[in-house]
């Protein structure tokens, strides 16, 4: 699985950028990546201030070239 999710600048909504977590060295299940996203995300925003998360979403590996 990976989690992907986009990210835009507080100070300017319309600057937004994807970001992406490889789940593979782990295996989750559709639901462990959703159960486990909001600590991800919560931990990126800590260390990326002035960032938000606007949405996000978990794909299988396999479809990763997808984009949010």
């Amino acid at each position: 699985m990976a989690l992907i999710f986009l990210v835009c600048l507080i100070s300017s909504p319309d600057t937004c950028k994807e970001e992406r977590f490889s789940l593979a060295l782990e295996p989750v299940s559709d639901l462990g990546c959703i159960t486990g996203a909001q600590p991800r995300m919560a931990e990126w925003t800590n260390t990326h201030p002035g960032w938000r998360v606007a949405r996000w979403k978990c794909i299988p590996l396999d479809l990763e070239e997808h984009h949010i």
